[in-house]
């Protein structure tokens, strides 16, 4: 018996033959490689032209089955033909302040509006657009904001008659949960 354990394994390590410490050499690799996962049809072959040009129909057929499924809609920036109110300033309001309001009728019915030389939003306050009939009827259409520009521009649905309304009207709101009108108005348009 050896004075240590690895003595043992030291003399079983010494006896190998010199080729047991030698790396074993791959075979060779068939040549061309092969891939498994490759399936060639005979007598196919998809040229890059050919490919860029179904790539490119494809395309253009997406592109007219999304405009039929959709109808052929008007994109966001399309103002569809309503009535158009101007916007005045009111109150506190810068009077350079100034606005637009398209309204459109029907199922899809809408109000497009722009408006500039508003003070830009706080952090606790916020600007509504309303309708508002001759006895005071409200019908709030919408909360935004305005950035530093002063310049803002919305698309809201309309879902009411807007030819009930005898206004359209921008007010100033603090963000107190309140939902009704602040009484703080500093945009407004007849809608006749």
């Amino acid at each position: 018996m050896s004075d240590r354990p690895t003595d043992d394994l030291e003399r079983r390590l010494e006896a190998l033959p010199r080729e047991a410490w030698d790396r074993p050499v791959p075979p060779p690799a068939p040549w061309p490689p092969e891939q498994p996962w490759r399936v060639r049809a005979p007598g196919f072959s998809l040229r890059p032209l050919t490919a860029a040009l179904a790539a490119a129909a494809l395309i253009a057929l997406g592109v007219a089955g999304g405009v039929l499924v959709s109808g052929g809609e008007d994109s966001p920036d399309t103002v569809a033909s309503g009535t158009t109110v101007a916007l005045a300033p009111l109150g506190d309001a810068d009077p350079t302040a100034a606005g637009e309001a398209t309204l459109t009728e029907g199922e899809t019915g809408e109000a497009v509006v722009e408006v500039s030389g508003l003070a830009p939003s706080g952090d606790s306050d916020f600007y509504e657009l309303w309708l508002i009939g001759e006895d005071g009827e409200l019908v709030s259409l919408g909360s935004f904001r305005v950035p530093g520009s002063g310049e803002a521009k919305l698309r809201v649905p309309v879902p009411v008659d807007p030819s009930r309304f005898s206004f359209v009207d921008v007010s100033l709101e603090p963000d107190d949960g309140d939902p009704g009108h602040s009484s703080d108005s500093v945009l407004r348009g007849p809608t006749t």
